[in-house]
């Protein structure tokens, strides 16, 4: 679906009430009277049915999804700035334990027990449940949603998610590029929202996901087996990229751009 106030639907409604008017005019201008005339006319009342069947049925858009896109805007942002509040300066890695993900942030080991704040070998980090985690617990439930562990066929189940089940993007993009994953999302729906986020930070990306790009990190993560995290993003107008790295080999990667 096109994220423009008229969709196809509407634009072939307007050629064929467009063609009933056509129809009818030059049938009344050459006033023949015979077949040929009763044969413009039949076109031009079934183009105008036509279009005004099309009318009936086109709809706009059911949300304004630059209102939508801002919803998950501040908790972004806040969780963000709590964790640095806390000396969490790392990219988060989503790691893949017992069939489900956890966001570690920042994650220099595999975490143990269920607490917030745990130690780790470097230090200290801040374990939290994805911001995705309600949406793919869904889409597994009631949508079929599975999670492939050959990487071809997860690349494709991550492009089908986000382009026709979800409709985020027009065209999502999932190709490795050596040990990098690179996602992207071109006439992404809800890029709104993330000029906000970037507009106070871009790190936040990259340390507190939003729902969408934790989706695709966590479906990434679940697929492969590895633990993994968003080391860049990047926004113009409306494509957001994201590159998708093995935290063994990410380590800070510095700030996303």
């Amino acid at each position: 679906m096109k994220n423009r106030k008229y969709n196809d639907t509407f634009y072939a409604a307007f050629v064929l009430l467009g063609t009933a008017a056509a129809a009818m005019l030059l049938a009344t201008l050459t006033g023949r009277g015979d077949i040929t005339s009763a044969t413009l006319i039949l076109c031009s009342l079934g183009c105008f049915m036509g279009g005004l069947f099309l009318l009936t049925l086109n709809r706009e858009e059911p949300l304004d999804t630059r209102l939508f896109s801002l919803l998950p805007v501040q908790g972004t942002i806040d969780i963000a700035t709590l964790c640095a509040d806390l000396g969490m300066q790392g990219n988060a890695g989503y790691v893949p334990i017992e069939g489900e993900v956890r966001e570690i942030i920042p994650a220099s080991a595999v975490p143990s027990g269920d607490y917030s704040y745990i130690p780790t070998k470097d230090g200290y980090a801040v374990q939290i449940t994805p911001t995705c985690a309600p949406l793919l617990r869904d889409l597994k439930k009631r949508h079929g949603l599975e999670i492939p562990s050959d990487e071809r066929q997860l690349f494709a189940a991550v492009r089908e998610t986000c382009e026709d089940l979800l409709e985020l993007a027009e065209h999502c993009g999932v190709e490795r590029d050596s040990d990098n994953i690179v996602v992207s999302l071109q006439g992404f729906r809800l890029a709104e929202g993330c000029r906000e986020v970037h507009a106070t930070s871009p790190k936040c990306c990259t340390m507190v996901a939003c729902p969408v790009c934790s989706l695709i990190v966590c479906m990434l993560a679940e697929g492969l087996g590895e633990t993994l995290t968003i080391s860049r993003t990047s926004l113009e107008r409306d494509h957001l990229r994201l590159v998708i790295s093995p935290l063994s080999r990410d380590g800070d990667h510095g700030n996303s751009q």
